[in-house]
């Protein structure tokens, strides 16, 4: 019953939330946060232009027109006071905000403000640079796009580099990380799958032990959270304190702690316990591509993180000399 309720003034809540948000998006005020350079957010909350760091904006328009690269742009934009990552710069060059327009998911307005960039011509040029590269091919490294590795400086995630074949932080935040952990791929993956292989024996998991109890957690926090909120409701109700802001908020935190373990048991899937299988009879795939799944899939089951540390000398210098204590690998339900 409670369930029914919430669900249903959830529903209420957001039939409520898309019509304030059309209304506004009509009446040309951005509903985010995020607002490109070159505007500020007016008395009405239309966005106006900020002239200054609007001519920076056009400035920096026309030179990725004539082929400047990001970080070329990025330093322009520094250079004027406008502080943006790479990604950031990138993001400013495509937003159709700049011609004047809001797209907030399936609500559109196209002369919410006035532009910064009147020449759609321009515009229209940049987005052709921006794609002209095409699609990047998905990189075959055993660690790509996991996850699991992390720079020990900052916790972003480590991205491949194919050109030099290292893992590098992938932090692109607007404070970039003072000191990149990288790693060269072929060192690290080594030492990933000698610690999977080393794990499966000594917990005697065979690949197979450790889906299982993954499952068989999951399952069981779910039965327990179904459980402490049905406790909850019976008590509370045998009180005559389910009207209470007290208790719904306490409902509310055991609603949420029920989803959470349902989104927890979903990162499982339904895949079956024969599916899983262990570093030997991954070995004995002949598929390069099929072998490459299976470890990934071993990796994160049984991997919750490795991180990287820097290579420093003891003084604090960089260093280039390998040293696998840089390497630490945590395990799923491994305290620290």
């Amino acid at each position: 019953m409670m369930g029914a309720a919430f669900q249903y003034y959830a529903e209420v809540t957001g039939e409520k939330v898309a019509a304030a948000q059309e209304r506004v998006v009509a009446r040309g005020v951005l509903p985010n946060s995020r607002i490109s350079p070159g505007y500020v957010r007016g008395e009405d909350g239309v966005l106006v232009v900020e002239r200054p760091k609007a001519r920076v904006v056009v400035q920096a328009f026309k030179r990725r027109d004539r082929g400047a690269s990001l970080a070329e742009i990025q330093a322009l934009l520094a250079k004027n006071g406008i502080e943006r990552s790479i990604s950031g710069v990138a993001s400013m060059l495509s937003s159709r905000m700049s011609l004047g327009e809001i797209h907030f998911g399936e609500l559109h307005n196209t002369r919410a403000h006035e532009p910064t960039i009147k020449d759609r011509g321009l515009f229209e040029r940049v987005q052709r640079r921006t794609v002209s590269r095409g699609r990047q091919a998905k990189s075959e490294r055993l660690l790509a796009f996991l996850g699991v590795l992390r720079c020990g400086t900052c916790g972003s995630r480590m991205v491949i580099n194919s050109y030099s074949g290292n893992y590098r932080c992938g932090d692109t935040s607007a404070n970039p990380c003072q000191r990149r952990a990288a790693v060269k791929a072929d060192r690290v993956e080594e030492m990933v799958l000698d610690a999977v292989r080393a794990y499966s024996v000594t917990a005697d998991l065979h690949g197979r032990a450790s889906r299982r109890q993954q499952i068989r957690e999951a399952d069981e926090a779910i039965e327990r959270a179904n459980a402490e909120l049905d406790d909850t409701i019976r008590q509370l109700g045998e009180l005559g304190l389910l009207g209470r802001s007290a208790s719904q908020e306490t409902l509310g935190k055991l609603i949420k702690a029920l989803d959470d373990a349902h989104t927890a048991r979903a990162r499982l899937g339904d895949r079956g316990e024969s599916d899983v299988i262990g570093p030997e009879d991954i070995d004995k795939l002949r598929e390069p591509a099929k072998r490459l799944a299976a470890w990934r899939r071993l990796i994160t089951d049984t991997i919750e993180s490795v991180t990287v540390a820097p290579a420093m000398t003891a003084d604090g210098r960089p260093s280039r000399l390998w040293d696998p204590r840089r390497i630490d690998i945590r395990f799923r339900g491994q305290h620290p």
